[in-house]
């Protein structure tokens, strides 16, 4: 019996992944299967450095970060990498000791995902007017299982205020908030917190009075108050023609 299984070359799974995107600082895996193994042993390689991580279950590098797990009686072969960051990217080697050696490469990719508030970092919005805020959660491979919303360090997706709305669409991977009437009280810094993503702010100032200096805006178009020398309030509108890639300006009295 031994006799006919030492004539049964292993051979690899190939229905396994063998590409991997993952997210810096999240535990991912690179599953490696192999079929009628027998009394060969399993490693994994780094192949830029060709560096032995794991052979069977033991960890044969300092970095104890790299795991070999593997469950008795099964044909896998895990290797486990905890807080993976952008340089563990590269060819990993899954490789059984046969003569000559045998081997199944996996390419890991580790991204890492940010949050980003359309718009500038600084938004001044006139008292009375609506707050709107989007959130885009860029280079995210898989979309974010919660968006939240703080305002300082409250999350504000379950806010009391009311006149608060959130909108998420997790395919997209994009959370719109829309704050009604605000008032100078909904001033401070709002930051958006992908679940699997760094998150990112903007300060936003809601002033009183006629003319703010600077007002939430479309992307094309902007209004500059200023005061002239006599004392007479006017406006710089500004709108960039997007056929010609020129700037026009009007100045309005007020």
């Amino acid at each position: 019996m031994y006799w006919e299984n030492s004539m049964v070359q292993p051979y690899f799974d190939n229905t396994t992944k063998r590409e991997m995107t993952a997210i810096a600082g999240q535990t991912c895996q690179l599953h490696c299967r192999v079929k009628s193994l027998g009394d060969r042993a399993v490693s994994w390689i780094r192949k830029r450095d060709l560096h032995i991580l794991t052979v069977g279950i033991l960890t044969y590098t300092n970095d104890q970060r790299f795991q070999s797990l593997h469950t008795d009686g099964s044909d896998e072969w895990t290797l486990r990498i905890t807080s993976p960051q952008a340089r563990d990217s590269g060819v990993y080697e899954c490789q059984v000791s046969t003569e000559p050696k045998s081997s199944q490469a996996f390419r890991l990719n580790v991204v890492v995902s940010k949050a980003k508030i359309l718009g500038n970092t600084e938004l001044f919005v006139k008292s009375g007017s609506d707050i709107n805020l989007t959130c885009v959660a860029l280079q995210s491979p898989q979309p974010p299982s919660f968006i939240y919303w703080y305002k300082g360090g409250r999350v504000i997706n379950y806010s009391q205020r009311g006149g608060i709305s959130v909108l998420t669409e997790q395919q997209t991977r994009t959370s719109r908030l829309v704050i009604a009437r605000a008032s100078p009280s909904d001033s401070g810094n709002y930051t958006c917190a992908p679940s699997n993503s760094d998150s990112a702010s903007v300060m936003v100032h809601v002033i009183k009075g006629e003319h703010p200096a600077a007002m939430q805006h479309g992307i094309n178009s902007a209004s500059i108050v200023h005061k002239s020398e006599h004392g007479l309030w006017f406006s710089i509108s500004t709108k960039y023609y997007a056929r010609c890639g020129q700037f026009s300006a009007a100045i309005d009295p007020q």
